[in-house]
């Protein structure tokens, strides 16, 4: 929390002014010379105990935001209750736990799985080797 604030420097030399030799007449002191803080916005977390809050943004976590709202959710509400809903089994039955993970298709064991195949018409994106000419399948 003090790394955040910024705080008063003190410009003054050491020893400036304040030497003199034999005979000489010691010269009057020296006015501080002192940079002030920039005053900032009081923090959010004022008066609040055990809380610290954080503003700086985490680019690590930047990382991990939904961009664009994910394919079956029709609008950000929807999408959103739905992630807040947590799926472990400590806050749902254990039926109910099974059902939320439980995958969309099982296939038997020893079963052959065939590939996906492209559709009559896909025209594939060209590289940049090709540059702009058109590749056929």
């Amino acid at each position: 929390m003090d790394a955040e604030t910024e705080k008063d420097v003190d410009l003054t030399l050491p020893g400036w002014g304040s030497w003199a030799g034999v005979g000489a007449v010691p010269s009057k002191p020296q006015k501080k010379i002192i940079k002030k803080a920039k005053s900032t916005a009081p923090r959010k977390d004022v008066g609040m105990d055990h809380v610290i809050i954080c503003t700086k943004k985490n680019r690590k976590l930047d990382q991990h935001l939904v961009r664009r709202l994910p394919h079956p959710y029709k609008n950000r509400s929807t999408f959103e209750r739905e992630m807040r809903q947590p799926i472990g089994p400590q806050w749902n039955s254990v039926k109910a736990f099974r059902n939320m993970i439980k995958p969309s298709e099982t296939v038997l064991d020893g079963h052959i799985i065939e590939p996906i195949s492209v559709p009559k018409g896909f025209d594939k994106v060209p590289s940049k080797r090709s540059r702009g000419k058109k590749l056929q399948i």
